[in-house]
C-alpha cells in the first residue's frame, strides 16, 4: 500500500456508528467496512442493525448490531460499553441520528420542538460524553464525528426551525468538544449536507401539503451550484477523511457537503 492509501485509510480501525440504519447510515456502514474497520452499529430499529451487521461480516470484517435510544441516558451508555466491549478498543465514532418535526414555529407544539431539540441536539449530547469517556481514558486520541446540516447555518423554511436551531446547536457543541479534548489528540467535527436522497426526503417530498414533488426537488436544486441533490455515497468521501490520519489536524470544523449551497 502506497503512502496515500495509509494516510486515508482505517484499515483494522475500530468505530461506533448511531443511526445505523437511516438511508445515509447504512450505506457508510457498508463502505467504512469495505474499507477495512470493525464496527458496532447502532439504532433504535435493533433488527434492521443486527441484519446489517451480519452483511458486514460477510464482508470479512468484525460486526454487532446493538439497540440503542439516544433520548434515554441508559441506553447510549449501555450501547457504548457494548460496543466497545466487543470491539476492544476504539478509533472512532460517527452519530447520524437526529430528530425532525417539520412545522411553523407558531403551530409547533411544545413537545414537538422539545422531541427534535432532545432527540437531535440532546443525543449529540450523550453520544459525545459516552465516546469522550472512552477516548480520553484509552488515552491516545481517536475522532468523533456528528452528522449536522446546512439548516444549522442558513434558513431553509418549510418549518424547518426546531430542526435547525438543534444542528446549530451541533455545530457549537462540536467547536466547544474539539477545544475540550484537543490536547488529549482527540478531533471532534460535523458533516454538514444539503438535501440528500434517503427514504426520509422522499416522505417529504411526497407530501401533498408542500407541493409538488417536482417542483420541490426543482426548487432545492435551484439553490445547489451542482445541479443536483446528494447522495448517500457522497458522505463516505468526507467521512472517511474525518475518521482516519488524512485529517490529523482537523478539528471543531462543520465540513459541507453541500454541491456548494452555502457559497450562494
Amino acid at each position: 500500500m502506497g503512502t496515500e492509501g495509509k494516510l486515508f485509510g482505517i484499515e483494522g480501525r475500530r468505530g461506533i456508528i448511531f443511526g445505523a440504519a437511516g438511508g445515509i447510515g447504512s450505506v457508510l456502514c457498508k463502505q467504512i467496512a469495505q474499507y477495512g474497520a470493525d464496527l458496532a452499529l447502532c439504532d433504535i430499529q435493533k433488527e434492521a442493525v443486527v441484519e446489517a451487521s451480519n452483511g458486514i461480516k460477510e464482508l470479512g470484517r468484525r460486526a454487532i448490531g446493538v439497540s440503542c435510544d439516544v433520548n434515554r441516558i441508559s441506553d447510549v451508555d449501555r450501547a457504548v460499553q457494548e460496543s466497545v466491549a466487543f470491539l476492544g478498543d476504539l478509533d472512532f465514532a460517527l452519530n447520524l441520528t437526529f430528530g425532525r418535526q417539520l412545522n411553523p414555529i407558531v403551530e409547533m407544539t411544545q413537545e414537538q420542538f422539545d422531541e427534535t431539540i432532545h432527540t437531535s441536539l440532546g443525543g449529540a449530547f450523550l453520544v459525545s460524553r459516552a465516546i469522550g469517556r472512552i477516548l480520553l481514558k484509552q488515552g491516545r486520541g481517536g475522532s468523533m464525528v456528528h452528522f449536522s446540516s446546512i439548516a444549522g447555518e442558513v434558513a431553509m423554511g418549510r418549518g424547518t426551525g426546531a430542526y435547525a436551531a438543534a444542528k446549530g446547536g451541533i455545530n457549537a457543541l462540536v467547536r466547544e468538544l474539539a477545544v475540550e479534548w484537543g490536547t488529549a489528540g482527540i478531533r471532534v467535527n460535523a458533516v454538514a449536507p444539503c438535501q440528500v436522497r434517503t427514504p426520509l426526503l422522499d416522505s417529504v417530498l411526497n407530501n401533498a401539503e408542500l407541493g409538488a414533488r417536482e417542483d420541490l426537488i426543482a426548487k432545492m436544486v435551484s439553490k445547489i451550484p451542482m445541479g443536483r441533490l446528494a447522495e448517500p455515497m457522497d458522505l463516505v468521501g468526507p467521512c472517511l477523511f474525518l475518521i482516519s490520519e488524512a485529517s490529523a489536524m482537523v478539528t471543531g470544523h462543520v465540513l459541507y457537503v453541500d454541491g456548494g449551497y452555502m457559497v450562494l
